[in-house]
């Protein structure tokens, strides 16, 4: 299949479950494109952590065991 139009013509001719089929893998590709690269995914799920007042120094300091 070298074109939309043919690719387009296969599927109305499948059945509704290979429809549903072919519906859910592409969720799937289309979730795998748009989805952030691992770094980003954790500094989206990082942010607003912190608590408001508390210095990066003092959390750093924390995390040593200076404090």
């Amino acid at each position: 299949m070298s074109s939309i139009a043919e690719i387009e013509n296969a599927i109305e001719n499948l059945p509704p479950p290979q429809v549903d089929e072919l519906a859910g893998w592409l969720a799937v590709l289309r979730a795998k494109r748009t989805a952030a690269p691992p770094l980003e995914s954790w500094l989206q799920h990082a942010r607003g952590a912190a608590r408001l007042g508390e210095t990066t120094a003092k959390i750093m300091a924390l995390t040593r065991g200076e404090e």
